[in-house]
């Protein structure tokens, strides 16, 4: 993608220009910006977090307690 500006030949998807820094893309038009995913309320990101959290230290029981076993089996 050329840049409009100062010419430079810039990487395909890029936003901006990598020698002068103008814009590439247009900016989003409302519609556009519209299908982006909105942002979480506190309450929702918290929950998520807390979920997540709990996945993980569900995981890590999992394989500590697998660790455990397989070496009494072993021994």
């Amino acid at each position: 993608m050329r840049c409009p500006k100062c010419g430079t030949e810039n990487a395909e998807g890029k936003i901006l220009c990598r020698t002068c820094g103008t814009r590439l893309r247009p900016p989003l038009s409302a519609k556009d910006r519209a299908l982006l995913p909105t942002r979480e309320t506190e309450p929702e990101l918290r929950q998520r977090v807390t979920y997540d959290l709990m996945r993980d230290v569900w995981v890590i029981a999992v394989v500590i307690a697998a660790g455990l076993g397989l070496g009494v089996l072993l021994k």
